[in-house]
């Protein structure tokens, strides 16, 4: 098993999921510890992954099934979530399971507002917290059962290429140090603590400073979406800026980790209206993925679509014009296409940016 994770695991900075890496593969500590502080440097300079970003776009596309709440965090410390997960560090960190990068759970984001609205707001947020987090009622008991009314979505790692200028965060981890002055006491060989112990510092990585977040809340299934309903999700939007702003998430907080500010606006979307069935728009899906596999030039794509697609798109519905241009903005990449790609889209009628 070790020879097979050291295949997968030993071109770091290349192709390596940082997860897997992390998690389940690290040189022998104890015999090498030149290979040991060679395996953290490599994976501290570890780069975001090529296609992350195109998954993070489907990822923010599937949030439009439901009115959502959404705003970009900005992490002004060290970030260190999941420290207690099993790491050959012994300092976890949770990480994306497909991508490797960075992530917040969901589950995380909700207890922290948890605990901040019961702290700080006490009996006055006693309703919405009710609505937030539900009541599991009881037989007789005063209070009927209700489930909370909001989806905490896993906060994302936010690609490299949204991000532009100086503030770009390159890699996402930073080197990080836990130094233990008392090993007899807190391993129980000792009766006291002594001053006179040698400390034990346990190298391990964080989160670097700088990264970003797209922090996600929803509408639960079965909330009816109305005014009332919208104007809560935003009130809880930004209770829960506050809460990462002044308390953090994750671990060693009272050590001033895990401060996310808000960057930008939080925009409210309603829910995208399904496309309705077009065989045009099927036909041109279709187009998509053949050139993706046959790997026509980008410049071609482009020349085909505004000979052969555009007069057929632009008669569709906005929804069904909206879905070929993702598909198109899928296909064509390249950074010095985007200034045709885009005027192309314009003339169709979409949105050009996409987001």
């Amino acid at each position: 098993m070790r020879k097979a994770l050291l295949r997968v695991a030993g071109t770091i900075g290349e192709n390596a999921h940082a997860g897997l890496v992390y998690e389940r593969y690290a040189p022998e500590k104890e015999h090498d510890a030149g290979s040991w502080d060679d395996w953290l440097r490599r994976l501290e300079q570890h780069p975001e992954p090529d296609d992350y970003a195109d998954a993070f776009k489907r990822w923010e596309d599937a949030l439009r099934q439901s009115y959502t709440a959404t705003f970009t965090a900005r992490a002004e410390s060290r970030l260190l979530v999941g420290h207690g997960n099993a790491s050959p560090t012994e300092v976890g960190l949770t990480l994306h399971h497909t991508w490797g990068v960075p992530v917040v759970p969901g589950s995380s984001l909700k207890g922290v507002l948890a605990g901040y609205l019961r702290a700080v707001y006490g009996d006055g947020a006693k309703e919405e917290r009710r609505r937030l987090f539900g009541v599991a009622g009881e037989d007789g008991g005063p209070e009927q059962a209700h489930a909370g009314e909001v989806i905490f979505h896993d906060a994302q790692w936010v690609p490299c290429s949204r991000v532009t200028g100086q503030d770009r965060v390159q890699s996402f981890f930073a080197r990080d140090v836990l130094t233990v002055h008392h090993v007899g006491w807190y391993g129980g060989k000792a009766e006291w603590p002594s001053d006179y112990e040698p400390p034990n510092p346990v190298a391990f990585l964080s989160v670097r400073p700088g990264g970003r977040f797209l922090v996600a809340l929803s509408l639960a299934p079965g909330t009816e979406a109305d005014a009332q309903a919208e104007d809560f999700l935003a009130w809880t939007a930004r209770r829960l800026d506050e809460a990462l702003r002044h308390w953090g998430v994750g671990g060693k907080t009272a050590a001033g980790y895990g401060r996310l500010v808000r960057e930008g606006p939080c925009a409210i979307q309603p829910p995208r209206r399904p496309v309705r069935a077009s065989p045009a728009l099927t036909e041109f899906l279709a187009w998509v993925e053949a050139r993706r596999a046959d790997r026509l030039e980008q410049k071609q794509v482009l020349t085909a679509f505004e000979t052969e697609w555009l007069s057929r798109l632009v008669s569709l519905s906005p929804e069904a014009r909206d879905a070929g241009a993702r598909a198109l903005r899928s296909l064509v990449k390249s950074p010095k296409l985007e200034a045709r790609r885009a005027a192309l889209l314009a003339r169709m009628g979409t949105d050009v940016e996409g987001r």
